[in-house]
């Protein structure tokens, strides 16, 4: 021993050894005079340890070493004579000043390192949320970051009305319940604590719920815990400000599970968090504001499209929900056919809205096409009558054969009857005319021969070609629009509604493999619709059973995707019009 200080000597390794062991335990601070460098494996562990300081001796084995870059690093001070005590105190305080440095520097590392872990989450989070576009899941998502991260209970999520400066209640999270609360509203004033917190923008701290400095004017509100058992015992609420320090809301965090309080660290990290929460919440808003915006424009485009031909009226609607439907359908079916097909959130929104628009383009067809109820047009049918009329008049004797004529003419007129039933009675009277007054009056036109013709429905070919012109109309106004990627297909989508697997339909005249699965499911709810429909006036509406026959029929000539049509039927996904019915009653 030279005074205090325990020297070892060569013999001595193991008791150095054990010494050693005890400062790697405890941290303790550790000088080790050396009379001669160490092994390089012992330096090692010498650097390792933090606590140790090594001073080299005047010994010989340190003068004939030859060191060209200097002493070794592990070195860090020089004693000549070991056995003189004022070298000896002045090398320990040396070697405290040493340790102590290395301690400092120590914990600034690890203060830079748990900083930089946390700027890192703040960023993982920021990044995370900025993400989200689903309203509901981005509160949540919200609430229980910032829960996890000041290790709270419970959290609360109030939203800025600044038109009627009021905070609206939004969601709510709590570890020892599952709370469905109804929203409400708090004025921004010092009447509540979230309220206050709004009108200063500034956090609050109340570490005792039922100790309130007396300063505040605000008091607890204990009817949730009365009706739940819940005691509440501190709250900290914290403003979410945008950068231009904007109100966008307030996090209410209940209940430390840390301390009987949160601590400066949980409010620091709460108010970092506060800034990319006020951001995320902002633009969420501001999307879904956009997607009401174009949602209010999808519900106007339907209306125009229904104010050019009301008999539809509903149709789109309809159609939209039976082609989700079928689509959900598909995505839970377990069926071989279906199996690699899954639609998310995003394409159920794509097929919705191919399916609302899918009969925009009728904007573009004529209106007296679209409104035409019989085989004539009106205009047409009353100058036959007035013909027949004037012809009754002049002559009286072949009146009955004129009354035949137009008995036979109306009823030819009616979509629902087939020409051929008629054809006889009326070929006879084609070109054929009457003199009166030096006049030529026809009994019947070439023009109107042709209309009457029409075999089935009331069109005539050229009005069909402009009907079905509809679907390329609609291609062309939806390519219009700068959709999102997530939305980029409801154009094409819509394009190919009226295709057929064996290349029958129009426009294009496509084939199965040519037809978007999406087109293949609303090709079976666009006809089943306009079979089932009551408000056709040049059709009688079908019974479900009859209207699945015919498309089943058109399925089986390799018109329609049959799995799909029978999944249609299996699932009966047409009662999905009834429940609808219901809710919007």
């Amino acid at each position: 021993m030279v005074g205090d200080i325990r020297v070892f000597r060569a013999n001595e390794f193991q008791d150095l050894v054990q010494t050693l062991n005890q400062s790697f335990q405890t941290d303790i601070g550790c000088v080790l005079l050396l009379e001669a460098p160490l092994a390089e494996k012992q330096a090692n562990v010498i650097r390792a340890h933090r606590g140790i300081v090594c001073l080299a001796t005047g010994t010989d084995a340190w003068k004939s070493t030859d060191h060209p870059q200097g002493w070794p690093d592990y070195i860090r001070g020089f004693v000549a004579d070991p056995s003189d005590r004022n070298q000896i105190l002045w090398a320990l305080e040396e070697a405290k000043r040493t340790i102590e440095l290395r301690h400092e520097n120590e914990q600034l590392r690890l203060k830079m390192q748990i900083e930089t872990e946390k700027l890192k989450d703040i960023l993982n989070v920021s990044l995370e949320l900025s993400g989200e576009r689903d309203w509901s899941q981005l509160c949540d998502h919200i609430l229980s970051t910032m829960r996890k991260s000041v290790h709270s209970e419970g959290a609360s999520l109030y939203l800025a009305d600044h038109a009627k400066h009021e905070l609206k209640f939004s969601h709510i999270q709590n570890e020892k319940f599952d709370i469905k609360a109804k929203t409400f509203r708090l004025p921004i004033d010092e009447n509540s604590m979230a309220g206050a917190c709004a009108k200063r923008k500034e956090i609050i701290l109340i570490a005792d719920v039922n100790n309130i400095p007396a300063k505040e004017t605000f008091k607890f509100n204990s009817d949730f815990d009365k009706k739940t058992g819940y005691e509440t015992k501190s709250i900290a609420c914290i403003p979410l400000l945008k950068t231009t320090g904007e109100l966008v809301g307030v996090i209410q965090l209940i209940n430390s599970k840390r301390a009987s309080t949160f601590t400066s660290e949980d409010l620091e990290i709460a108010s970092a968090l506060a800034a990319p929460v006020a951001i995320s919440l902002e633009t969420a808003l501001l999307y879904q504001n956009i997607e009401e915006l174009f949602e209010g424009f999808i519900r106007a485009s339907v209306s125009a499209i229904e104010s050019r031909d009301p008999t539809t009226s509903g149709h789109s609607e309809r159609v939209a929900d039976l082609t989700v439907k079928l689509a959900q359908e598909v995505s839970e079916s377990g069926q071989k056919a279906f199996q690699k097909i899954k639609f998310s959130a995003v394409q159920f929104k794509e097929l919705r809205y191919a399916s609302l628009l899918h009969d925009f383009g009728k904007i573009g067809v004529p209106e007296h096409i679209l409104l035409k109820e019989k085989k004539l047009y009106p205009i047409e049918f009353l100058e036959i009558f007035r013909r027949l009329s004037v012809l009754k008049m002049a002559y009286p004797k072949e009146r009955e054969k004129f009354e035949n004529l137009w008995k036979t003419i109306v009823q030819a007129n009616e979509p629902s009857v087939s020409f051929q039933k008629t054809k006889n009675d009326l070929k006879k009277f084609v070109g054929k005319t009457f003199e009166v007054m030096d006049e030529k009056i026809p009994l019947l036109t070439k023009d109107e021969w042709d209309a009457l013709s029409i075999n089935k429905g009331s069109l005539s070919e050229e009005d069909r070609l402009q009907i079905e012109a509809h679907v390329t109309h609609t291609y062309e106004f939806l390519s219009h629009i700068p959709w999102t990627s997530s939305l980029s297909r409801v154009p094409e989508i819509a394009y190919a509604h009226h295709e057929k697997l064996d290349g029958s339909g129009y426009p294009r005249g496509l084939h199965s493999k040519e037809i978007p699965f999406e087109s293949q499911i609303m090709a079976i709810t666009d006809v089943f619709d306009a079979l089932t429909a009551s408000d056709r006036p040049y059709k009688k509406s079908l019974p479900n059973e009859k209207a699945l026959e015919i498309i089943l029929e058109g399925a089986s000539k390799g018109q329609y995707n049959r799995d799909l049509v029978e999944l249609f039927s299996e699932r009966k996904v047409y009662q999905v019009l009834n429940s609808n019915k219901k809710h919007s009653h």
